[in-house]
């Protein structure tokens, strides 16, 4: 069985990370090796960019209730201990 090697992006921007996990993007980490700064690792996938760039400048929806739950999801691995 050949190894393969997934692809990841990662973002320092927390409102940015929530849309994407609410948008269904998967979370693959949160590096926290700089206590000042976290960073969410995200897998990479087709049409991330042109998500991100939708994010920015308004052109895009998600469901507010995902959005409030990836928000409070983000904030539960931001803040505990693992």
């Amino acid at each position: 069985m050949e190894n393969q090697v997934k692809q990841t992006w990662q973002t320092d921007d927390f409102y940015l990370s929530a849309f994407c996990l609410a948008s269904g993007v998967k979370l693959a980490d949160l590096d926290k090796s700089n206590p000042r700064q976290i960073f969410f690792v995200f897998n990479d996938f087709k049409g991330r960019e042109n998500l991100e760039r939708d994010f920015i400048f308004g052109r895009t929806t998600v469901d507010p209730k995902k959005y409030a739950a990836a928000i409070k999801e983000l904030k539960n691995l931001m803040y505990s201990n693992g």
